[in-house]
């Protein structure tokens, strides 16, 4: 980190050491604030950070939340929403546990670490194909691996598996069909 180059990233976490004053802010990811693990991380950066503009980027689900936080602060709050540049499609019908079915640039989501990785075997299994995984607890460069060794065209990797963390600012060449099975029993 160069202290004279007057910019700073981190996780929220972090966020508390940031300097104490900034011209501008962003905060990813806001609908994470009603996270009830993560959530007041989130809220002490909104809240806690000094700067004379702070960004928040997320869903829009966030928007309540975050009015009804700030009703008492005397912050303007300025929304707005943009376009998403590429279409979001949900698949006509379940895979219904055939895994046999998933395709080359699928990504399936869950969210425990220790499925994802059974899933990887099964997909594997029935597929033949070679599956990355993402999960939150994977250092960033690892991570940031897993989605270069899904975008190649090398074919290194054709399915990528993880967790809500596929969202979080990794740009992944998904297949028009994303492959939802959360915690359910498959």
């Amino acid at each position: 980190e160069d202290p004279e180059a007057g910019l700073m990233s981190c996780t929220v976490e972090m966020a508390a050491q940031a300097p104490p004053q900034m011209d501008v802010a962003v905060i990813d990811e806001i609908q994470l604030i009603a996270d009830p693990e993560r959530g007041p991380a989130w809220t002490a950066a909104v809240l806690g950070l000094n700067a004379t503009e702070l960004h928040l980027c997320g869903e829009e689900r966030a928007v309540p939340l975050i009015q009804e936080l700030l009703k008492d602060t005397n912050d303007e709050l300025i929304i707005n929403k943009y376009e998403r540049l590429t279409p979001l499609q949900v698949a006509e019908e379940s895979l219904n546990g055939d895994f046999s079915k998933v395709q080359k640039g699928d990504c399936i989501v869950t969210f425990s670490r220790s499925r994802i990785f059974d899933l990887k075997v099964k997909v594997e299994k029935a597929t033949g194909l070679k599956c990355a995984v993402v999960y939150g607890g994977l250092p960033p460069e690892i991570r940031n691996k897993q989605a270069e060794q899904f975008n190649s065209l090398d074919g290194s990797c054709d399915v990528i598996i993880g967790s809500d963390a596929i969202g979080m600012g990794l740009n992944l060449y998904v297949r028009t069909r994303i492959v939802n099975l959360y915690d359910r029993a498959y």
